[in-house]
């Protein structure tokens, strides 16, 4: 039965990165397609190109869930058509034990992206984002500019990505009569201080919340995501609040993915043994499909309900698949 096990194993493994890099193909050329818009003199298609294989690694992780569910319902089928389940079934297996099984080749693959993610693709990610913001040089209007006040420093800038603050434009009040204007397309932040493209060097501390936009908080590392709510789980801000909440939002999402992934398998393998076992492969790819997409949706329904009502997005997160877990439970009492 050990062979048996490990041809599951694998089987579902393969499957599940061969899908994975599927959708990272179909991810990129869809990406490729929209930044043609933005081509020119400096943005060439090879810099395009580099964008977006640059950036697709981190992508992936938006997928991984969809993946992995896909890649075990295939090849569940195909082993069921081949007649390896009921093989398993003979030998005593339940078919729990037989979804668990499978399930440790999608689990496995998610962990090792999520940690690759962590150490390499999201850095190559925000690498790739400020190279594209270097070469497109976007000149937006001083409205459109974020402003941040500091004694008697004013700064205005497009966007900061890690330590580089693009369009920085900073103004310094001498005595409420004097001014001094610092600007550069790429300004550095080193520490306390602001390095413009001049080598001039200005004392400003950044506000976290200045550094980090809601819009990025995803491309966090996670220990940075848990140093950030070290730092305002004390505050009573409205602002600080909600703030943190798209911190936990960001991590809970990103941790309690092979928690995610076991739950779809749990449940829609469990159909494999029943009201699935006599549909074809494409039926239950479509069914796979559906689900992940459904359980998605619910998911960032059920986050965004509790941000609004200020409730533990951990709970949030969960629900969907605490939802799927009792339907497994149900669904394996009738199998």
């Amino acid at each position: 039965m050990g062979i048996f096990n490990l041809y599951l194993i694998k089987r579902s493994f393969v499957f599940s990165i061969s899908i994975l890099i599927l959708f990272g193909i179909l991810d990129s050329i869809f990406s490729l397609i929209s930044e043609l818009e933005n081509i020119s003199e400096r943005y060439t298609f090879t810099s395009i190109l580099v964008y977006v294989f640059q950036s697709m690694p981190h992508r992936l992780i938006d997928f991984v869930e969809g993946a992995c569910l896909l890649g075990v319902m295939i090849a569940l089928a195909i082993s069921h058509q081949e007649g390896n389940l009921n093989v398993l079934r003979s030998a005593g297996k339940s078919p729990f034990k037989i979804i668990l099984i499978s399930s440790i080749g999608p689990i496995l693959l998610a962990t090792l992206l999520i940690l690759f993610d962590e150490v390499i693709f999201k850095k190559s990610y925000i690498n790739a984002e400020i190279n594209k913001n270097v070469l497109l040089e976007k000149v937006i209007a001083s409205n459109e500019n974020k402003w941040i006040n500091q004694n008697d420093l004013f700064l205005g800038y497009q966007d900061i990505i890690e330590d580089n603050i693009f369009n920085a434009k900073l103004i310094k009040l001498i005595d409420d009569k004097e001014i001094n204007v610092f600007e550069s397309k790429l300004a550095k932040i080193d520490d306390t201080k602001i390095v413009f493209g001049n080598d001039q060097q200005v004392n400003f501390v950044i506000p976290i919340q200045s550094r980090i936009s809601i819009k990025n908080i995803q491309n966090e590392n996670i220990s940075e995501l848990y140093y950030l709510k070290k730092l305002f789980i004390e505050s009573k801000l409205e602002d600080d609040i909600l703030f943190k909440q798209h911190i936990d939002k960001a991590l809970y999402k990103v941790v309690l993915i092979p928690l995610s992934i076991f739950a779809l398998i749990a449940y829609f393998g469990s159909l494999i043994f029943g009201s699935l076992r006599d549909l074809n492969i494409g039926a239950r790819i479509t069914i796979a499909v559906f689900g992940a997409f459904v359980y998605k949706l619910m998911q960032d329904l059920s986050i965004g309900i509790f941000i609004s009502f200020n409730l533990s997005v951990l709970i949030g997160v969960m629900i969907p698949s605490i939802f799927l877990a009792l339907l497994a439970i149900n669904s394996y009492r009738k199998i």
